[in-house]
C-alpha cells in the first residue's frame, strides 16, 4: 500500500473523505501524516538535492518499517 499526503481545502474536506472511504482508502489522522512530513523535511538538507540512490534508500527504509 502506498502512503500519500493530500492537501484538501477545508470546505471540501468532508466530501473528499467520504469519496476516499468509498474507494477503500484508509485515512490516517493528521498526526501521523504530519509526523511523516516532518521526518522527511528534517532529512532534507537545505540547498542540497538528494541523489537518486539516496531517494531510493529513503523509500526502502520507509517501506521496511511497515
Amino acid at each position: 500500500m502506498e502512503t500519500m499526503i493530500i492537501n484538501v481545502p477545508e470546505t471540501k474536506s468532508t466530501l473528499v473523505k467520504q469519496l476516499l472511504k468509498e474507494l477503500g482508502v484508509e485515512i490516517q489522522g493528521q498526526d501521523r501524516a504530519t509526523q511523516l512530513a516532518k521526518e522527511i523535511s528534517a532529512a532534507i538538507k537545505p540547498g542540497k538535492k538528494p541523489t537518486m540512490d539516496e531517494i531510493v534508500a529513503e523509500v526502502r527504509a520507509v517501506r521496511s518499517k511497515k
